[in-house]
């Protein structure tokens, strides 16, 4: 991308992390070795209290638009027709602003001392209300944006109070491009990759080029914890990743980090396409390995990508730009699992060559929403970059991913460790996690997410989420519903992994499964905290018959 600032680029750190996360057994999640003395815990007797590193918060605000002094002899239905058309290209700005003003700057940044809160508009993801003709040519309209950031961005911003509870209030300072600015959307070109909007600080805009909205803030609802749907990832029989390294400016990390991650996979069992990594090619045979899911077997096959300096992927180049954006366009029309790891910030996406010398190699926001993907095939993607929280709602325009659909997308609200592929290997092995016996351990998505915002270092509160997840499965991926209230003695008694056998609240040790939510386990039941009996410890949650 031939940009006129420099893309957001991530901090560093001087250690690389392990990044591993262990394959032993566990008493702190769903789907763990589930303990041989569970017990139903009475009500009254768990804490409610569950929080991750960030959220989602609504914001909003009343905006207008002016129409172009020709529409003053249109008709009223054509006057409406364009002021919701500059509506729509407003909303684009809006998000713009907010996230020069939320997101984390660096030290470098033109605009370094303004705002900075750890936060990002989800741009995309927005409702426009209430639009109505308040002078001649002026329209003004209500509306409403989700960001995320910190739990506590409701303290860290400069809020006063409102009537309303729970909500708060504050000023925001945003820019006015004129209409015709605001339509120049093409990619690599759109207007806000320009001065004075690039790098945007009010105090050095004319008071002709801006003007105060008074906003609100307020909490979203939060998802339900879930599990990624295992059994149509594997319905196949095979387990397709695709890990792509975006080029790096710092220290070549796209090479080393491909580097490592490809002894990485050798040292935990996969066999290698190739004797050496010199001699990996983009078009290399995948990495090979065989797990067992649910007492089938499934193969996993992961492929490596990054730019080759010299190479038909030469990152310097249009050409080699061209072959990695075409890799990664395969990897998301055919693929099960899709991991970048590399460079990105508000409205930037994937940059898998050097936007300094080309334009060619880039997947931005605007492109994910029409990338071919297939409609009717669960997939997963890895955002892992600087500020990539944006991508979740670009991929959730795609017609093949409506509402993100059969789409799970994993992304960050801040800065990312760019110094090492710790975030890619844990994901990895979260993903591919097996018990003490060999066979595969699905974890909850919460999981996932603690461990990985665990992973950035010091220095970093990457807040990682995934963008997705109410769709996804609430109850076990491996419940053998069958088996729920069957007497047993054992987990074994009830089937696979997930299935286990508790001492319910009335003595007796029925059947059950792990579960996140009341509504996945059915009518009469409900999803109860559980704990070992020996240890004194909740470690999950399971359907149970609802105390009388």
């Amino acid at each position: 991308m031939n940009l006129a600032r420099p893309m957001l680029a991530c901090l560093l750190v001087a250690s690389a992390l392990a990044g591993c996360a262990a394959e032993g057994p566990g008493l702190t999640d769903q789907g763990e070795e589930f303990v041989e003395d569970a017990i139903e815990v009475e009500d009254g007797k768990a804490d409610d209290f569950l929080s991750l590193s960030a959220r989602e918060f609504v914001l909003r605000g009343t905006d207008t638009v002016v129409l172009e002094p020709e529409y003053a002899t249109r008709t009223a239905a054509q006057r409406l027709a364009r002021a919701q058309a500059l509506v729509a290209l407003r909303q684009v700005a809006l998000a713009w602003f907010l996230n020069q003003y939320l997101v984390d700057k660096e030290h470098e940044d033109a605009n370094a001392s303004y705002g900075g809160f750890g936060a990002m508009s989800k741009a995309g993801d927005y409702a426009s209300l209430n639009l109505r003709e308040t002078a001649p040519l002026t329209y003004s309209f209500d509306f409403a944006q989700l960001v995320a950031g910190r739990t506590n961005l409701m303290t860290l911003l400069p809020t006063r109070p409102t009537a309303e509870q729970g909500v708060r209030a504050f000023t925001l300072t945003v820019g006015l491009p004129t209409n015709a600015q605001m339509a120049q959307l093409d990619t690599n070109s759109e207007w806000y990759r320009s001065a004075p909007w690039s790098a945007w600080n009010p105090a050095s805009v004319p008071a002709s080029q801006k003007r105060d909205l008074e906003l609100t803030i307020r909490p979203e609802r939060e998802s339900a914890d879930a599990w990624f749907d295992y059994p149509r990832l594997f319905a196949d029989g095979v387990l397709d990743i695709d890990v792509h390294f975006g080029w790096d400016y710092h220290d070549g990390y796209h090479v080393t980090h491909a580097r490592e991650l490809f002894n990485w996979l050798k040292d935990r069992g996969f066999t290698a396409p190739v004797a050496s990594f010199e001699q990996l090619a983009h078009d290399s045979a995948p990495f090979r390995r065989t797990i067992t899911a649910n007492g089938r077997s499934v193969r996993v096959e992961v492929r490596l990508f990054y730019g080759r300096t010299g190479s038909v992927t030469d990152p310097d180049t249009a050409a080699g730009g061209r072959v990695l954006e075409a890799d990664m366009r395969t990897s998301l029309a055919t693929r099960d699992v899709i991991v970048y790891s590399g460079h990105s910030g508000p409205f930037y996406g994937f940059a898998l060559a050097n936007w300094r010398n080309t334009d060619e190699g880039d997947l931005d926001d605007s492109e994910m929403s029409s990338v071919q993907m297939p409609s009717d095939r669960y997939q997963i993607v890895l955002a892992e970059g600087c500020d990539t929280y944006q991508i979740g709602a670009a991929f959730g325009r795609n017609p093949s991913k409506p509402e993100l659909r059969n789409l799970d997308v994993l992304t960050t609200t801040s800065f990312s460790n760019a110094s090492t592929p710790a975030t890619v290997q844990d994901f990895l092995s979260r993903l591919l996690e097996r018990d003490s016996r060999g066979r595969h351990r699905p974890r909850t998505v919460r999981s996932l997410l603690s461990d990985l915002d665990a992973n950035g270092g010091y220095g970093f509160h990457t807040m990682y989420g995934v963008h997705g997840i109410d769709d996804d499965l609430q109850l076990h991926p491996y419940v053998d519903r069958e088996m729920f209230g069957q007497a047993c003695a054992v987990n074994a008694d009830c089937g696979d992994i997930g299935n286990l056998c508790v001492r319910m609240v009335d003595g007796a040790r029925r059947c059950t499964a792990a579960c996140t939510t009341d509504t996945a386990c059915g009518t009469g039941m409900a999803c109860r905290p559980i704990a070992s009996a020996s240890q004194r410890a909740i470690y999950g949650s399971a359907c149970t018959r609802p105390a009388r």
